[in-house]
């Protein structure tokens, strides 16, 4: 009996070694790790071609705000940067379209009125927007705050609420906007 198992631990030997050393660290398919931002970068621009750039440190407290005025279409466009090496900055944005599939920018707004639509994002062919570009509209004057999320590996891509997208928060950042006439 001892024979027979001795027989198959050896034949299945090779077998095991094969596939323990098959199994490499370097697999190319393996987990896509979370970029990292240190930056984002908020540019508006009016109707009238004004551009409000707004550049927000997320390792720093920041004062700047978004002013708008009243039933107007701003163009706003999102990026985002690794800063980590001044001498070497990294475009994160480029990553996040190359990965538009694991990726959702959403704009949550808390004691104003501002409608967000769509613009022709920057996409990798074939893939979907991610709303790195938009048109703002604000209905009524007032103060209050926009919450800029990058969402990361969202579960639904057509949710209403931060909650409904599911997924996690790459970038989760909360700016002063005031409205004007």
């Amino acid at each position: 009996m001892k024979n027979i198992f001795k027989k198959t631990y050896l034949l299945y030997l090779p077998l095991i070694v094969l596939l323990i050393n098959s199994c490499s660290k370097d697999d190319p398919d393996g987990i896509n790790e979370q970029e990292f931002i240190s930056n984002v970068v908020i540019n508006v621009t009016s109707p009238e071609g004004t551009l409000q750039s707004i550049d927000w440190d997320l390792s720093e407290t920041n004062t700047e705000t978004i002013n708008l005025k009243v039933n107007s279409n701003y163009n706003v466009g999102i990026s985002f940067e690794n800063r980590s090496d001044p001498t070497e900055i990294e475009d994160v944005t480029l990553e996040i379209i190359d990965e538009a599939d694991e990726h959702q920018v959403f704009f949550e707004f808390a004691d104003v009125s501002i409608d967000v639509t769509s613009a022709s994002d920057d996409t990798k062919d074939g893939s979907r927007g991610v709303l790195l570009k938009s048109v703002w509209n604000a209905s009524s004057t007032g103060s209050g705050v926009v919450r800029v999320y990058l969402i990361h590996q969202p579960t639904n891509f057509n949710a209403t609420n931060r909650e409904g997208f599911g997924g996690f928060n790459d970038v989760a950042i909360d700016i002063p906007v005031t409205i004007s006439d």
